[in-house]
């Protein structure tokens, strides 16, 4: 069971995913055990809904999907038993055999866990016919319930919130995160917590409570008072409301009165001067008085106590619009606490285009935070090394107070398990989906399957917002009718239909005309920049940087940045080893061009290809490698993608077989090697370094060689370290076990070949 709490596969809001796996089940055991199955379970849960009657077939997917049907109604079921019943509820087969996944909407005073539990145990009970006490379970579910629940300020300030379109998340307990970045607020939502220090000293110390108090004409008791007294509640200058409180007898509970509507002016003044002498934008002031209606200083009354931050749950039945009234204490009318948050997905390219993005956002002054697949970035400042394109590096982002914008490199991998680390965003980019990668995982077999996932980014667009997408992928160009919000599509061409289209019905475009890169709206165009200007498509000549150029220009565009900062964003942005490491970075290294690239999926192989045609050399080296989650058809089909373009390729394995025998990888890119119609040496090295050094040391002058960085930041450290000492490399051969040549007929890798075990030495 998982909790996805942004936007996500199955909804625009958060739901609650549970893998009810029936694959150990036989199905006449199922068959046979879901007969009694609802006649037990309607006798615990009498509201519980009765589904169709159980197939009678042969068939056991379908015998499965009724268990799996009834395993969900039950826990709806529990969930209206001890609060609401969630609204919305999808069961789908995944496609492995037996396994299905669960969903329902996942709610504040909810506990999911709790509730996934019970309806586990009832219905196993009910499978097995054993005993099961379901009052207990019941009991102990409201138990858990009110522990897990809000308080009710707190869920009347979340509802309130979410109104107005103010993104708000339940840090801890009572405290919620309102808004993002820069413009957020944080509220302690019970409690009597001062603001800061002074404050403290201030409501703490009578002596000097008293002398501030006498600055506004009032007087201070010499203890706070336990007898009768009156609470006003000031909120944002305003006086919501007044309680007569009176102390329980022998220990009950104190009572309270609304005296609101009889609150003299005099008094009404007063609570303001205390709230203001104070410094406090919500305070309630305590006041001993005989009648409220009356002058206070007529009576003889004084000012009790000041609480800074008070719990509000008493007053909420008093002034229900109190949750409102603390918002626009908070944020001026119109305002959301929102800063510019860009989203970027895609299969390729997704890194290049966050970093350019951000860079255009620095260039206009601002404070950018960024998640991409090298780590989290804070303006200039690295704070993370790791993979850090999921929602929980964006939440980290959005809770800086410094940023005042996002941008967030948003993988697949993330949104299946949290869902968007965010409500919603100002711009979404898809890149492309291309071939897809990461198929088969988290069963996402297929390309239309994980074009699904990557929508969820422009689901997750605003209505003010902006989707970029990409024209010339089909499976992209298809995500526009779940925007929200508006569409501007890019293209290398600027006759393809959906640019002209697009432009016909006055919305914005961007295109390459020639060497041109331009914006349009409808029939008015303007010219930004000649591709020569743009280091990162290095004359335009590199076909996927001009289209990362353009996916960035359209994002800077779509949040109304001027065009001047347009251009100067992609003229100062390069793809060297400081802006963009590991994303084709050429290099003169001993007379040979280096290229250094990412992509390790069949479509960006394909891209990179494309792009070294540009490239004059005659002889083309390729170091390679890929994880081993990957598919074998995918291994394979990079292997044959590598022989139809290299002369010799070098595979390597490292520490990321994940679950695969040694030498298996390089095994299954040998099979597709073997259909290469152009390489004509295959050699195998154990650990990415060892590989990168044979490489340097075969390359010639004139060689092209293509060195695929997995591990970028390794990799980048260690080329400048190669570079600063290339007089020594130049004499001083590296030393590792001696390559062995593998024949394109490579063995089956179930028998490993001890070529393969080469060890690090």
């Amino acid at each position: 069971m998982r909790v996805l709490r942004g936007p996500n596969l199955w909804a625009d809001f958060p739901v609650v995913e549970v893998c009810c796996d029936l694959s150990g089940h036989p199905p006449d055991q199922i068959l046979e055990s879901s007969i009694s199955l609802y006649p037990r379970l309607s006798r615990w849960l009498p509201g519980l809904k009765r589904l169709r009657r159980l197939p009678r077939t042969d068939s056991p997917p379908r015998h499965e999907r009724w268990l799996a049907q009834m395993f969900l109604e039950t826990i709806l079921e529990l969930a209206a038993q001890v609060g609401e019943r969630p609204t919305f509820a999808k069961l789908r087969h995944t496609s492995e055999a037996g396994v299905y996944l669960l969903a329902f909407q996942a709610h504040d005073d909810l506990p999911t866990a709790n509730c996934v539990e019970t309806a586990l145990a009832l219905v196993t009970a009910a499978l097995g016919e054993t005993h099961c006490d379901a009052q207990a379970l019941l009991g102990a579910l409201h138990v858990q319930t009110r522990e897990a629940a809000p308080s009710p300020t707190c869920a009347a300030l979340m509802t309130a919130a979410r109104m107005r379109g103010i993104p708000v998340r339940r840090l801890s307990g009572e405290v919620l995160q309102l808004g993002y970045g820069v413009r957020q607020r944080r509220l302690l939502c019970t409690g009597q917590v001062a603001l800061d220090p002074v404050t403290t000293h201030l409501t703490r110390n009578r002596d000097l409570l008293d002398t501030l108090l006498a600055a506004t004409g009032l007087t201070c008791t010499e203890t706070p008072v336990t007898d009768s007294h009156y609470r006003i509640l000031v909120v944002g200058r305003r006086v919501l409301a007044a309680l007569w409180w009176q102390p329980g007898a022998d220990g009950s509970a104190a009572t309270l009165t609304d005296v609101t509507s009889l609150i003299h002016e005099e008094i009404r003044l007063h609570a303001l001067d205390v709230a203001r002498t104070l410094g406090l934008e919500m305070a309630e002031v305590r006041v001993v008085a005989v009648d409220i209606s009356r002058p206070l200083k007529s009576q003889g009354g004084q000012v009790s106590d000041i609480i800074a931050s008070p719990p509000l749950d008493g007053y909420l039945d008093t002034v229900p619009s109190i949750a409102d009234a603390v918002l626009e204490m908070l944020y001026r009318p119109g305002e959301t606490g929102r800063i510019p948050l860009v989203a970027v997905s895609g299969t390729n390219g997704k890194t290049t285009v966050t970093r350019l993005i951000a860079h255009g956002l620095s260039v206009s002054g601002r404070f950018v935070g960024m998640t991409c697949t090298d780590g989290i970035y804070l303006a200039d400042r690295r704070i993370d090394t790791d993979d850090c394109a999921g929602p929980q590096s964006a939440r980290l982002v959005l809770l800086n107070p410094q940023v005042d914008a996002a941008v967030l490199e948003t993988a697949r991998g993330g949104i299946l398990r949290e869902g968007l680390g965010f409500d919603a965003c100002s711009v979404a980019v898809v890149t492309n989906i291309g071939e897809g990668d990461h198929l088969g995982l988290g069963w996402i077999d297929t390309v239309s399957e994980l074009a699904e996932v990557k929508q969820t980014v422009v689901r997750g667009v605003a209505s003010w917002g902006t989707a970029v997408l990409n024209a010339d992928d089909p499976l992209v160009a298809r995500m526009a009718r779940h925007c929200k919000g508006e569409v501007l599509f890019f293209a290398r061409d600027d006759r393809h239909p959906l640019i002209l289209r697009q432009r016909r019905a006055g919305r914005r475009v961007v295109f390459v005309r020639g060497q041109a890169l331009i914006l349009a709206t409808g029939a008015q165009e303007w010219t930004l920049l000649h591709l020569g200007s743009i280091p990162l498509t290095r004359d335009g000549q590199i076909g996927f940087q001009v289209e990362n150029a353009l996916a960035g220009a359209a994002a800077l565009w779509a949040l109304d940045l001027p065009l001047e900062t347009l251009a100067t964003a992609l003229e100062t942005f390069g793809a060297d080893l400081d802006k963009s490491p590991g994303r084709f970075n050429v290099l003169a290294i001993n007379g040979a061009t280096v290229v250094f690239d990412y992509g390790h999926n069949p479509s960006a192989l394909l891209a990179m290809i494309n792009a070294l045609t540009v490239f004059p050399h005659r002889r083309r080296l390729a170091v390679y490698s890929a994880a081993g989650d990957r598919r074998d058809a995918d291994l394979i089909r990079q292997g044959e993608i590598l022989g139809h373009a290299f002369d010799q390729v070098i595979l390597y394995e490292d520490h990321y077989i994940r679950g695969r025998l040694p030498g298996e990888i390089m095994s299954l890119f040998s099979q597709g090697l073997a259909a290469g119609e152009r390489v004509s040496e295959i050699q195998t090295i154990h650990g990415w370094q060892h590989a990168v050094d044979a490489a340097l040391w075969l390359a010639q002058p004139g060689d092209l060689l293509l060195i695929q960085a997995d591990v970028i930041d390794e990799t980048v450290e260690y080329v400048r370290r190669r570079l600063a000492a290339s007089p020594y490399w130049e004499s001083n051969p590296p030393h590792y076990p001696p390559l062995q040549t593998t024949p394109t007929d490579q063995t089956d890798w179930h028998t490993p070949d001890t070529r393969y075990l080469t060890t690090d030495n």
